[in-house]
């Protein structure tokens, strides 16, 4: 037992030597005459009933209040830590579940990637319709158009008339050699190639050379803008207003461009303008061409510069969407543009990335765009495809930013290995070319794909603590007969079909709750999910997955409290019967306790009786005087007791 003594009988003296980040040291004995230290300070524990020395683990949770204007999981306290997710008609592009690169509203709507499902009905995820093959063609060049009641097909030299039954139809369109550009009047069809302009009564009648090239082009490129042909040769472009002309000479040229390695990539057409893009090295840029009307006559401007693509990144394709939007193709994905009241142009940012985009059709209030070889049909699985761009669903405050997702590809039974470079509508269906071999021309079905994926992204509930991941709670619209199954992991790698398999929800099991610890069986700082839809093999119904609900309790490094009572006195007998100690000696190191208090010093806690040696810093100070205030008392004494957090 330690006793105190607070008379002036003083066999050693006690004395503050040098400063350590403000912290004095005490010259004292050897540590074995004392019970602890907090940092360079040490002394006897004043343990006893009344003063006990407390070891806790801290608080790691934090009481969490609803402010909400509507209630939500937040306001539900279930001991769990929870995610939702109750819709995803958002689209994809999402990396990280939580508002990292988006809103909160959008990222609980959104996800990172998939293929094979439909999520733009607002609180349902369903399966995609496939595609089937209706014009096989190995060609390299091709393009379809929709016209009346079916497409036009150019593969290299041969021009294709499809109906919407399926039943094709060769057409003599007039010319030999690979048609470079082709559009339609509504009345005719107008084909081009290295020789001019050939002209049909539509949909397949026999086609006649109406205009000969000026000279013999690398290329050639044929618009029908605002009732007139708009034509590019070479690098020259024309304005042609008679279909049915007594010369076949092309009309006086509109505009040559400066550069002779200049390529005209396509015609699209505003309120006010018409617009031309082309490229040349590293240069791609978009021309204005003004339209002044009369009583009347039409006139066409001289074509000027509106907007220039960042170095690098080549047009490829341009789509009006109702005189608001310029949907812009380039080597790098898809760009929106607005069409401004005086013809300019707003361009936004990539919305697509997945790969060079060559062509566009709206649907509706959607755009498809072709997405070559990139596209995706679920569990990371690349197939020549299209995306959607919903353009009444913008993203993160961007008016010119998207909601968009992977859409239609060619069916898995397919064995083409080419480019979706082509996009039309017909008989209310997409309809998309594929050039390279087994390719040809793909139509929507109204069927269902077999199988659909999408993934989450990665989940942190946002934290970076450790998890421990419990369950996931699946819910899918009675009265559908097909399945989804919910997987996991806390890695990412391989595909999802490879990760844990959580719980599988089909024909009466509408809400079911599957276990993680497979997936995740110590705490994890992070999770990815992974849904597949399937359809029903029976009925070839569509699963119809309707929300999903992540639970998890929180797994952090528990963080130990020490509550050591400690005596201060300015004389006091150690361990080994020595009296020690100063005038003054009790106060003074109070205060240097409190300045550790005060600085958040981290320093090292030693406890001599245990041995325990850690990390800490002084979180509260507390003292008791015990010492009356009297002539007979040396000075101030008592027990300090010393809150210290483990590092």
């Amino acid at each position: 037992m330690v006793d105190f003594d607070v008379t002036s009988d003083v066999v050693e003296d006690l004395s503050f030597g040098s400063t350590v980040s403000g912290v004095g040291q005490v010259n004292a004995p050897d540590s074995t005459n004392w019970d602890c230290a907090i940092g360079d300070l040490t002394f006897l524990l004043g343990t006893s009933q009344q003063n006990p020395f407390v070891r806790e683990t801290a608080d790691f949770r934090r009481q969490r209040i609803d402010t909400e204007r509507n209630p939500g999981e937040q306001s539900i306290d279930s001991g769990y830590w929870v995610r939702s997710q109750p819709s995803w008609h958002y689209g994809s592009g999402l990396s990280t579940a939580e508002p990292l690169e988006a809103n909160e509203e959008e990222s609980q709507f959104r996800y990172k990637e998939g293929g094979g499902v439909n999520p733009w009905t607002a609180g349902e995820l369903t399966l995609l319709h496939e595609t089937t093959s209706v014009h096989s063609s190995s060609a390299t060049n091709m393009s379809v158009l929709g016209v009346q009641t079916g497409v036009l097909f150019r593969e290299d030299a041969v021009l294709t008339y499809i109906d919407n039954a399926g039943t094709a139809t060769a057409v003599t369109w007039g010319g030999t050699g690979n048609i470079g550009s082709m559009t339609d009047t509504g009345q005719y069809y107008l084909v081009s190639n290295d020789t001019g302009i050939y002209r049909g009564d539509l949909p397949s009648s026999t086609g006649t050379l109406i205009y000969n090239n000026k000279s013999t082009p690398p290329y050639t490129l044929i618009r029908w803008i605002k009732s007139r042909v708009m034509y590019a040769d070479g690098v020259d472009i024309h304005e042609i207003t008679d279909l049915t002309p007594s010369s076949a000479t092309l009309p006086t040229t509109l505009f040559s461009h400066p550069n002779s390695g200049w390529e005209w990539t396509d015609f699209a057409d505003g309120p006010t303008s018409i617009y031309a893009s082309g490229y040349s090295l590293e240069n791609s840029a978009i021309y204005r061409i003004g339209i002044s009307t009369t009583a009347t006559t039409t006139t066409l401007s001289q074509p000027v510069i509106v907007a220039e693509m960042p170095r690098g990144e080549y047009i490829l394709s341009m789509y009006s969407y109702v005189g608001s939007f310029l949907i812009i193709g380039t080597t790098n994905g898809v760009r929106v543009a607005s069409i401004n009241d005086d013809g300019s142009l707003t361009i936004g940012p990539l919305v697509v990335t997945d790969a060079p985009v060559d062509d566009a059709v709206a649907f509706g209030s959607f755009v498809y765009v072709t997405t070559r070889d990139k596209g995706n049909a679920g569990d990371r699985t690349q197939r020549a495809g299209l995306f959607r761009i919903d353009l009444g669903q913008t993203l993160n405050n961007n008016p010119l930013n998207f909601a968009h997702a992977a859409d239609l590809t060619i069916p898995s039974s397919s064995t083409a290995t080419g480019n979706a470079v082509s996009v039309t509508t017909s008989d209310d269906k997409i309809w998309f070319c594929v050039t390279g071999t087994d390719g040809g021309v793909f139509k929507q079905q109204d069927t269902f794909v077999d199988s659909g994926w999408i993934e989450t992204g990665r989940i942190r509930l946002g934290t970076v603590e450790r998890k421990g991941w419990r369950d996931i709670r699946l819910l899918s619209k009675s009265g559908f007969a097909g399945t989804s199954t919910a997987y996991a992991s806390t890695t990412e790698e391989g595909l999802p079909s490879t990760w844990s398999l959580a719980i599988i929800g089909s024909g009466e099991n509408k809400d079911i709750t599957g276990k993680l610890n497979v997936a995740a069986p110590s705490p994890e700082p992070n999770l990815y999910l992974a849904f597949n839809l399937q359809k029903d093999t029976a009925t070839g119904e569509t699963a119809k997955l309707i929300g999903y609900q992540l639970r998890a309790v929180p797994a952090p490094e528990r963080t130990r409290l020490l509550s050591v009572p400690i005596m201060l006195f300015d004389f006091v007998t150690d361990r080994k019967g020595l009296k020690i100690g100063r005038t003054g000696f009790a106060w003074d190191t109070l205060q240097k306790l409190q300045q550790l208090e005060e600085d958040s010093v981290v320093v090292q806690w030693r406890d001599f009786t245990t041995g325990e040696a850690a990390t800490v810093y002084v979180e509260r100070v507390s003292f008791t005087r015990m010492t009356p205030p009297t002539n007979r008392v040396s000075g101030v004494g008592g027990i300090a007791t010393a809150l210290l957090r483990i590092v």
